[in-house]
């Protein structure tokens, strides 16, 4: 039997029609965040996400609608799962030339210099990579772009010791399993502290690159309505002075964890 219907009847299921597609197309645009553990920009602590990367996202994720996944865990892995999820966003990832074509880009959030550190008390260690010699080692994090710094800088393979993350390239200096380490010096007083070593005792005396900064780095396969959605959230957030409110309370007086 064909059913006919009244016009007021036709125009309610029509409408509700309407409301189930746009649900769909909301319950698809979901994102997939990947972080690495790197406070103050981005951690786990008892399963809840924080650090000022977690709350730009949280904040940009409420104005646009989107729902967001997010996990954290080593740096090496999250670049695979990224990979391998077309709505994906790794962050925070500092944006250097090599990477520059692999992602789509939204930031920056920081300026992340990326510097050579030591224990002050290490005074005798100079960088001069053509006076290196062995035991010497010094230690990025796996995937990180400081190990192609360093080799940039003259620096052999020997010298180079990769570690799964930055926390672990943090102990392995205060056990003087490390001479050096390089990375972000932020981040590295931050697990100086969680692990109860002497802050005082982290000397940045050396930068391999200013100001590549750290970024929201997309899938170029992400959904081009949901890139723009963010994009769009991140400029409101700087138009609005919630981003420079977001660096004040986060990065802006490292000292603090001094005291």
């Amino acid at each position: 039997m064909v059913k006919f219907y009244s016009g007021r009847a036709a125009r309610i299921l029509a409408l509700g029609l309407g409301i189930c597609l746009a649900n769909g197309a909301a319950q698809a645009l979901e994102l997939h965040a990947f972080s690495e553990d790197l406070p103050p920009y981005a951690y786990e602590e008892n399963g809840v996400h924080r650090g000022m990367a977690n709350e730009v996202l949280e904040r940009i994720a409420q104005r646009a609608g989107f729902a967001v996944k997010r996990r954290n865990m080593p740096w090496a892995r999250s670049l695979r799962e990224a990979q391998a999820e077309p709505n994906s966003v790794l962050y925070i990832t500092v944006r250097t030339p090599e990477r520059e074509a692999q992602y789509l880009w939204v930031g920056p959030l920081d300026a992340c210099d990326i510097v050579l550190m030591k224990l002050r008390r290490r005074s005798e260690l100079k960088f001069d990579p053509s006076a290196m010699a062995p035991p010497l080692q010094i230690g990025v994090s796996r995937g990180s772009p400081s190990a192609a710094l360093l080799r940039d800088a003259g620096v052999a393979e020997q010298f180079i010791y990769a570690t799964p993350r930055s926390e672990i390239s943090v102990r392995m200096l205060y056990a003087a399993r490390l001479d050096m380490m390089a990375g972000l010096f932020l981040p590295s007083l931050y697990q100086v502290q969680r692990n109860g070593y002497d802050v005082a005792e982290l000397h940045a005396f050396h930068t391999l690159k200013p100001g590549y900064g750290c970024y929201f780095a997309f899938n170029p396969k992400v959904d081009a309505q949901l890139l723009a959605q963010f994009r769009k959230g991140f400029e409101e957030l700087q138009s609005s002075g919630e981003l420079e409110s977001l660096r004040e309370q986060y990065l802006r007086d490292p000292e603090r964890i001094r005291r």
